[in-house]
């Protein structure tokens, strides 16, 4: 006789309860009412934590705070980010006073560049930042600085932004000239003599090639002399009770400023300050130079400093010590290069008929393009002729193999 046998196992009758996950975080319930996810809060479910709810249902409410980004210039926050990100190029971003929330359309601080001006680097915080490409044929009052340009390069920014304008091609008569880059063009040679005006005006220099070669005459003044090829570089040194600092000689970071109000010998006036005011180049030309002043030292006494600062301006520029030549970089570095130029040619004119005495006098041997031209003071006599006039005529040009 067959026997049947009962399989009474939930598993002999084909049936698996699912495991029961646990919370991975155990505790008491938390005294301000905020349950946190993913816990197990021991023994808490009663009417005092339940909002008196004894029976049926009780609702758990999520709370959120919002949450607030800082948006600072040359950042913004773009639309549905949680995420504050440096301004694109093409755009500018001045920043958001206070703070900003989540949006999710729309992106916040952050502008489109103004018409004309559609070009901009990351992170440009306003719209003088924004430019458009220096152009020849669209010359606005902002292109003074190259006139008798054929090309140019550079960038012209919106609004008060400053230009980097500047020709790199001339018309006749005119040649380009690079703008003044005192670190290539004086470099790290040492400079043959020195000169400088102490605070009671006397001129003292390093060898005897007169005030007028230098070309400085006031108190506190200094100028070095780096050879025919070189040129001249003047300056002045300044005392002020305003204090700097020269990272212990190094001038790694030195304090640069462009005001300094109180003069030498005010009491107080410890601090020596040096500046470049202008260079003179191996033709003799000279050329302002606008440049801040740089912390060279603390005399700690005004009297010294007066007395001194001028002079150890010019030493440290002129000679090629480690220290020297480290306030000579800091000096060179904080002086803007100037844009390159059109500059009118000069040319020579050779008078026939007259005494290079009579050129001389009247300084007749040059023309500036486009400007005066000067004769000499009187022509040759020959008998049995009448002087009429001289008349230009270029000179025959040498066919070279």
């Amino acid at each position: 006789m067959s026997q049947k046998i009962f399989l009474t196992s939930a598993l002999a009758m084909g049936f698996v309860a699912p495991a029961i996950a646990e919370p991975s975080h155990t505790d008491s319930f938390p005294n301000d009412g905020y349950m946190q996810e993913d816990y197990t809060y021991t023994n808490a479910a009663t009417a005092d934590n339940m909002d008196s709810v004894y029976e049926g249902t009780v609702n758990a409410v999520a709370e959120y705070d919002i949450i607030d980004y800082i948006v600072n210039a040359g950042q913004y926050l773009p639309a549905d980010s949680e995420t504050v990100i440096t301004c694109p190029a093409g755009s500018f971003c001045p920043g958001i006073s206070g703070n900003v929330q989540y949006n999710q359309t729309t992106p916040q601080g952050i502008q489109t560049c103004p018409t004309g001006y559609a070009n901009s680097a990351d992170g440009a915080s306003s719209d003088t930042q924004c430019y458009r490409a220096c152009d020849i044929n669209n010359m606005g009052t902002s292109f003074t600085n190259i006139a008798h340009a054929t090309a140019v390069s550079g960038n012209d920014y919106y609004g008060a932004g400053t230009d980097t304008c500047e020709p790199t091609a001339c018309v006749n008569g005119w040649h380009l000239k690079q703008g003044l880059n005192l670190t290539s063009t004086i470099g790290t040679g040492r400079g043959e003599n020195s000169a400088f005006v102490n605070n009671s005006g006397l001129f003292i220099e390093s060898a005897s090639n007169g005030q007028s070669y230098y070309g400085i005459s006031d108190n506190n003044t200094w100028a070095v002399d780096y050879g025919s090829s070189k040129g001249v570089l003047v300056g002045q040194g300044r005392c002020s009770t305003q204090a700097g600092d020269n990272n212990s000689y190094t001038w790694t970071n030195p304090t640069i400023t462009s005001n300094l109000t109180d003069e030498t010998g005010q009491t107080g006036a410890q601090y020596c300050y040096c500046n470049v005011t202008g260079y003179k180049d191996g033709s003799g030309n000279m050329q302002a130079v606008l440049s801040p002043w740089v912390f060279y030292t603390d005399f700690h006494d005004a009297w010294n400093c007066s007395g001194s600062c001028a002079s150890y301006c010019a030493s440290n520029v002129q000679y090629t010590g480690s220290t020297n030549l480290a306030f000579r970089a800091a000096m060179f570095g904080a002086i803007e290069s100037g844009p390159a130029m059109c500059e009118a040619n000069v040319i020579n004119i050779n008078w026939s008929d007259a005494s290079a005495a009579d050129i001389s006098a009247n300084n007749a041997g040059t023309a500036t393009y486009g400007e005066d031209v000067r004769t000499p003071v009187k022509a040759a006599t020959k008998k049995g002729q009448t002087f009429r006039g001289w008349r230009f005529s270029a000179p025959e040009q040498t066919n070279l193999p």
